[in-house]
Order: structure tokens, then C-alpha cells, then sequence
């Protein structure tokens, strides 16, 4: 089973350096020799840590070996937007999925998993930033108003009806005023965090229990055994774990699982002022409903955060997604669009990267044939709560511990799979561009081209649930 994995880039997102800047942890010295150990996971961001640090938490004596690439949160885990959000508003394709029962037993337990990292972070004595606020959906056109309106009746019908409610134009606008904002929702499971920081924690908490990792370190396959193959050693276990986000492209057994898509954020300069003259100073998380999703938050010192996606999609991999200006732009015209009164404060910072997009828009869980590897995928661009449970759930499976987490909808459910190569990047490519020219025409009162309308809507039409 080969995965060779491409090296992220050198760019570092103003996240990662801001906590890199705040430790003075040394780095983590490459695997050299061949090991023995009895969990090797593959992936030093969230997933993997989080597994890392809940099998600590069943078995203190239980050897683990991460390898990582790069350094620990140097992938996506370390430069999103910090969103660590409910699947309430995913109730819709939940219960297409799974009936209404277990999408709300799974929505719960993502609950859970954000509460799970507020107390992470008081337990262990790391300022990752959080800051429980809620999450607030803004209409920007008229078909995202019918969308915040059945969110809210999901909930309510799943007799969750707390988790979300309506809010007006005069609602949304009291706690951020935009001019493009027009109804919205609110759902009450949403906190905000600084990624880096909470990644660079949970290496730090991981080795403190005595877990081995070794950055700087590209696993090139896996053998049976299971053995974690690198240039310059390898790992043998009896569990593995592979936690890779958009790098399982490049793994064959998993790869057809996910599409590799890219998402971009631009940061300001700090302006504490000028979020209370627009009534932002809740915490809330808030994006729009568009496809293409345009999601901003901000930071303890008074900036915004705003990030896109409307970056590329490729068959792998590579620098196309971290040093990509257009999305950068994108991103920047984004911002501008929804707070044209911070049209003086500048722009200081962007970044991006891929993310790991499925077939039904969340992720999945499970272990492969013959039962000792096993793997957390497809996040979507909303990975931070999710992998919280997915170390909870890939403990267990690497333990063989059988847990009411294991029994999830979103555990070994049947593969759902994207075409192969080339069809894959290609079709992903030519129905992104589709829909971003659906979301702009739509959002500016414009009738969508009936072409990017009919290429917009296909994926659904194919079964996927991704697209408007």
C-alpha cells in the first residue's frame, strides 16, 4: 500500500508562526532505523495527535510511534480557520445518510468533541485561543434564506430544536453589520480557536505521556504487517493508523474516498475599533451558505480572519495548492465584498492549502481489510471537532476496544467513491468553477448561467452531496 506524499510547501500560516514564535520546543528528529512499536500513525495534524493522545488515555503503556512529513501542525491542522463547529446544520445530509437517530446521535457526539477540547485545553494548561460563541449562517441571496429556514426545521423536527434558531436581518446585523448579510441562523455549537496553537499542544501533551514522533519524516507505503515505510527507516506495528487529510489521494486503497480541494484565508492587521463600530464583538463564528463557502471569525487582538474556498483541484498534492495568488485574491475581494468599512485596514497576511473533500460533504472512519489499519478522512474544511472524534473513534478501533463510538453511522459505513483518474481532478475542477459562477450569480440577483447551473447541480444529480 504506497502513499508517497508530496512536501507541503515551505508558506506557514501567520497561525503556525505565531505559535511556533510562543515555544521553544525542539524540533523532532527524523525516523532513522527500522522500530518496533505497537501503533504507528501516519499524520502529525489533528487526527493523529488526537488518536495519539486518546490511546494514551486508555493504555499509558502502549507504544506509539507519528510520523509526520513536516512538523506537527504543519498541514491543514495548522492553518484553517479555526472553526470548531456542530453538525447541526449538517442534519440535512446526515439523515439522508444514516435516519434521523443517528444523525442525531452523531450530531451529539460532535457536541461532545467540541466541549472535549475546551477541557483538553484547561486540563493541560494550553491557551489555544477558545472561545465558545456560537456560529452564525448569513444569508447573502434568497435561496440562503430558504436554507437557513430549513436548517432550522431539521433541528426541530430531529427534536433538537435548541441547536438552532431563525434570526432576522436586524438580528444578524446587531451582532455583525454587513451590508451583504441579509436573514441567517444560529447554532449554538460553535467556539473559535487559534489551530496552530491547539496542534502544537497536543505534541507537546503527546510526548509528554511518552509518545515517539519523528517530523521531518515521508512515509512511502505501508507494508503488511503492518510496517510504516520511510527513505530512511520504517516502523513495524501491529495497528496503523492513517491520518494524511488530502495526502490519501496518493494512498490507492483509500484515495477514491476524497478529492483534494484547496481553501485560502486573509488576515488583517488588528482593529479592535473597528469590530465594535460593526457590532462584532461576540466571538461569533460566522459564514455564508454559498458552495464555494466564504467562513471569518476573529482573533483575540482584533483582526479578521477570512477565508474561501475557491482555491484549485488537482489529482495530488502539490505547490498549485499552497502558492495559489488568484485564491489569495479571491479571498481578499471576499473580505472587502462584506466589510466594505474596513476598506483602510490592511490585508497583512494569506495563506492556503487543501483540504480532504468526500463524496457526501463529511467525513468518514473506519479500518481496512485484514482489520489493522485503519484510517479518518474527508473532513471537508470542517476538521476540528470532527477529529477530535476521530481520535476518539480510531483509538478504539487501534485498540480493538468495541465502544458504542465504533457503532457511529459515520464508522466503516459503505465507501462512497469519486471516479478515478482523471475523471476525478477533472470533474472536481469543472464543477468548482461551475459552482463558484452559480454562488456569484446568484448572490448578486443574477439569473446563473443555465450551463454552470446544470454542471453546478450534477453531483447531486450523480448522488453526491456536494453542490447546490
Amino acid at each position: 500500500m504506497t502513499g508517497a506524499a508530496l512536501t507541503p510547501g515551505a508558506q506557514r500560516s501567520w497561525w503556525l508562526r505565531e505559535a511556533l514564535a510562543a515555544e521553544s520546543a525542539a524540533p523532532c528528529p527524523p525516523l532513522s532505523g527500522d522500530r518496533t512499536t505497537d501503533v504507528v500513525i501516519v499524520g502529525g495534524g489533528f487526527t493523529g495527535l488526537w488518536t495519539a493522545y486518546w490511546l494514551t488515555e486508555r493504555n499509558p503503556h502502549l507504544g506509539i510511534t507519528v510520523l509526520e512529513q513536516d512538523i506537527c501542525g504543519g498541514g491543514p491542522s495548522g492553518r484553517n480557520g479555526g472553526f470548531a463547529s456542530g453538525w447541526w446544520d449538517e442534519l440535512d445530509g446526515l439523515v439522508k445518510l444514516y435516519g434521523t437517530e443517528a444523525a442525531v446521535k452523531a450530531s451529539r457526539e460532535i457536541s461532545r468533541s467540541i466541549s472535549g477540547i475546551e477541557e483538553f485545553c484547561s486540563r493541560h494548561g494550553v491557551d489555544a485561543w477558545f472561545r465558545r460563541a456560537g456560529y452564525i449562517f448569513a444569508a447573502t441571496g434568497p435561496r440562503h434564506e430558504l436554507v437557513c429556514e430549513e436548517m432550522v426545521h431539521a433541528a426541530a423536527e430531529a427534536g433538537a430544536p435548541d441547536e438552532m434558531q431563525s434570526l432576522t436581518r436586524e438580528q444578524v446585523r446587531e451582532r455583525c453589520s454587513s451590508p451583504a448579510f441579509r436573514s441567517g441562523a444560529f447554532m449554538r455549537d460553535g467556539a473559535s480557536v487559534q489551530p496552530a496553537l491547539l496542534a502544537r499542544g497536543l505534541r507537546r501533551v503527546v510526548l509528554e505521556r511518552g509518545v515517539t514522533i519523528h517530523e521531518g519524516t515521508t512515509v512511502t507505503r505501508l507494508d503488511g504487517g503492518p510496517t510504516a515505510v520511510t527513505e530512511r527507516g520504517s516502523v513495524r506495528a501491529k495497528h496503523a493508523v492513517l491520518a494524511v487529510n488530502a495526502w490519501a489521494t496518493s494512498w490507492p486503497r483509500i484515495g477514491r474516498r476524497v478529492a483534494a480541494w484547496s481553501s485560502y484565508i486573509v488576515l488583517t492587521e488588528p482593529a479592535p475599533e473597528k469590530l465594535e463600530e460593526i457590532g462584532w464583538t461576540g466571538g461569533e463564528l460566522i459564514s455564508d451558505l454559498r458552495q464555494s463557502l466564504r467562513y471569518f471569525r476573529t482573533t483575540r487582538d482584533g483582526r479578521i480572519a477570512f477565508g474561501g474556498g475557491g482555491g484549485r483541484a488537482a489529482p495530488r498534492v502539490g505547490e498549485t495548492f499552497t502558492h495559489d495568488r488568484q485564491a489569495v485574491r479571491q479571498a481578499a475581494e471576499g473580505f472587502r465584498l462584506f466589510f466594505p468599512s474596513w476598506s483602510e485596514v490592511p490585508i497583512v497576511d494569506g495563506w492556503g492549502g487543501p483540504i480532504d473533500v468526500s463524496p457526501t460533504h463529511l467525513p468518514v472512519f473506519g479500518t481496512l481489510p485484514p482489520g489493522n489499519v485503519h484510517f479518518a478522512l474527508g473532513y471537508t474544511g470542517n476538521g476540528v471537532a470532527p477529529s477530535h472524534l476521530a481520535g476518539r473513534v480510531l483509538a478504539d478501533l487501534a485498540s480493538e476496544t468495541d465502544s458504542d463510538l465504533v457503532h457511529l453511522p459515520m464508522v466503516n459505513p459503505k465507501p462512497r467513491l469519486f471516479p478515478p483518474e482523471p475523471l476525478r481532478s477533472m470533474g472536481a475542477a469543472v464543477v468548482r468553477r461551475a459552482i463558484i459562477s452559480f454562488d456569484t450569480a446568484e448572490e448578486r440577483g443574477e439569473r446563473p448561467n443555465p450551463l454552470a447551473s446544470a454542471v453546478a447541480h450534477m453531483p447531486r444529480r450523480l448522488g453526491y452531496l456536494l453542490g447546490p
